[in-house]
């Protein structure tokens, strides 16, 4: 092929190709494809949809205090075991109940006069994670487990979460398709062109589930009873679903 034919079509963008004719020596057929790789039209779709929270997780934890480490170990495996008894009591199995931290801890006393500080006796943490998957019960479960661990308990945090959001994720998927094809066909109008099929789709999802934040003091009296329970709102949870697609001009 012509040296500078060949330098042009390459300038084009197409491919060159040369195939040896079957018995042939001193001529060939050249092939020339075009490459419509990166034609087409590419736009984004978005689709949310709105689902009930269905489960619902708490940290909460026992810190205690004592002279002795040994002192301080007794007290805290005693409160824990309080605690997690209150849980497994309303029903909660033990593949829901998690150990997330442990810890021993000296506390020190601070002379006025800057020397130096001495250990006036050891701290415990015992935290565990617990999984709820009825929240009807959340609120109780999680009263149940502070009143338990009396003055020494401490609530982390509450989170809530959507773990069954497979059709959720379905009817977002369509939403997303649908807004994509939207814009696509808009596109292809104001281009003059006649829109094709999709040459590719990729898709990426996440769940968004609400956080909810609680305080056990307003609902627990002085004795460790409770006197209402706890107000907690799971509220509801959003599945995303974002797609990019390539469509082809006809």
């Amino acid at each position: 092929m012509n040296t500078n034919l060949r330098r042009l079509l390459l300038a084009s963008g197409l491919t060159v190709g040369v195939l040896a004719l079957s018995g042939c020596t001193d001529s060939a057929r050249t092939t020339i494809q075009t490459s419509n790789e990166a034609t087409g039209i590419s736009v984004s779709g978005h689709g949310e949809v709105s689902v009930k929270s269905d489960t619902g997780y708490f940290d909460v934890g026992v810190q205690v205090s004592a002279a002795t480490v040994g002192e301080a170990q007794s007290k805290g495996a005693k409160a824990a075991d309080a605690v997690i008894k209150a849980v497994k009591a309303n029903g909660i199995d033990d593949k829901d109940i998690k150990t997330t931290g442990l810890s021993i801890q000296p506390e020190y006393s601070y002379p006025r006069d800057g020397g130096k500080p001495t250990i006036t006796g050891y701290s415990v943490t015992n935290n565990v994670s617990v999984k709820v998957r009825k929240l009807d019960t959340f609120s109780k479960v999680v009263d149940d487990a502070a009143t338990a661990g009396g003055n020494d308990v401490r609530l982390n945090s509450i989170r809530f979460d959507v773990e069954d959001n497979a059709k959720a994720i379905e009817q977002a998927r369509e939403a997303a398709m649908a807004d994509a094809r939207k814009k696509a066909e808009q596109l292809a109008k104001l281009g003059d062109v006649s829109l094709g099929t999709p040459a590719s789709i990729q898709e990426t999802n996440s769940t968004q589930p609400p956080i909810a934040e609680a305080r056990l003091t307003s609902g627990i009296k002085a004795a460790g009873t409770p006197d209402l329970p706890t107000p907690i709102q799971p509220g509801t949870g959003i599945v995303v679903v974002d797609i990019a697609v390539r469509w082809t001009i006809k």
